[in-house]
């Protein structure tokens, strides 16, 4: 008997609770049969899950690729309380943190080592089930054994952060360049943190949320700046990770010559700007994008412990799973940065 069916021979269930977001996007705590592992895959039962930009859009007006209606839920981290018959790797009991994103293998951009741009992509919490319950069924090499004293929130920021190391590539390096990142959300302010561990010349971020400021200084940055605030200062690299239009069109006028802009940010699909393209002429910059966490969930497993302690003071709110609405709506007034959901279910 797995440990799954033993906590639920102990409480006497034989479902499980989960968030769902329908065609509608209503929001629901609804109850589903409890997953059981096919070869190759683990249960996990997650302590914590954070929500992010991505959930936001499959709540709000849809996500590309969700398939409604949707368990959410993909930046988490939990124990192992079932294992597919040909895994070995993982046992039960292990905490582990999942890259979320299931591929193919096969395709020309899996062989390439871009897993991120997987023609058959599905994502937890996208195009299949996710977090936002009391199980999730994963693929066994989508987890990943952590130390479970790093911390759970920390533990469940390594998602956020693998996609933060991906950027960080896509820029060509930060060392000795001088950074701006623009968006203190979670995904700015750990671009911030992680900048200034790879010894980047100077960190600014830049937010029109005055409460966020406190926040980015707890983690140890000290330039922000409002976006009237910078002057006429200019950067060699700039991300922009507040996933508005307004923010991309600045950031590209922030950059230094032979700068480079890196995209983070998540914008509505049907998102339009116009940029000066003689300036890009001119000035010789460089504009990328960066999807998702590409192949760096290992490194940013290895990474974490190195910024525990900033990465755990971006943290500002923690609800129930079930209270997900709420949190929603406390987001909504933009003032968190990293809202995590707890999960006081069967394996606590």
């Amino acid at each position: 008997m797995s440990l799954t069916d033993k906590l639920f021979e102990r409480n006497g269930r034989d479902a499980m609770r989960a968030i769902e977001v329908g065609e509608d996007h209503s929001i629901s705590v609804i109850a589903v049969a409890v997953p059981t592992p096919a070869p190759g895959e683990v249960i996990v039962s997650p302590v914590c899950c954070g929500i992010c930009g991505t959930d936001l859009h499959i709540v709000r007006h849809g996500f590309p690729g969700t398939r409604y209606p949707v368990i959410p839920g993909h930046e988490f981290a939990g124990h192992v309380t079932a294992v597919g018959s040909d895994v070995r790797d993982i046992k039960e009991g292990d905490f582990v943190a999942v890259d979320p994103n299931g591929t193919c293998g096969t395709c020309r951009w899996c062989k390439a080592g871009r897993p991120n741009l997987c023609l058959n992509l599905f994502p937890l919490g996208v195009a299949r089930p996710g977090a936002f319950a009391d199980f999730v069924a994963v693929p066994a090499r989508n987890a990943y054994r952590v130390p479970e004293s790093i911390g759970h929130s920390v533990a469940a920021l390594i998602e956020p952060l693998a996609c933060v190391l991906n950027a960080v590539a896509a820029s060509g390096g930060v060392k000795d360049r001088t950074v701006l990142v623009m968006g203190a959300g979670t995904m700015g302010l750990l671009l911030a943190v992680v900048c200034r561990k790879l010894e980047a010349a100077s960190v600014t971020v830049c937010d029109p949320a005055v409460g966020k400021h406190a926040v980015a200084r707890k983690a140890g940055i000290e330039n922000v700046a409002m976006p009237d605030g910078l002057g006429s200062s200019l950067f060699e690299v700039v991300f922009e990770a507040a996933g508005v239009a307004p923010a991309l069109v600045a950031g590209v006028g922030r950059l230094d010559a032979t700068g480079t802009l890196v995209q983070v940010g998540v914008h509505n699909e049907e998102d339009r700007v116009g940029l000066p393209p003689f300036l890009i002429y001119e000035k010789e910059l460089r504009i990328v994008g960066s999807n998702s966490l590409a192949d760096k969930f290992p490194a940013a497993v290895e990474f974490m412990p190195d910024i525990r302690d900033e990465a755990s003071a971006l943290v500002t709110d923690t609800y129930s799973a079930w209270d997900f609405a709420a949190a929603v709506d406390n987001m909504a007034k933009g003032a968190s940065v990293k809202t995590l959901l707890t999960f006081p279910g069967p394996s606590r």
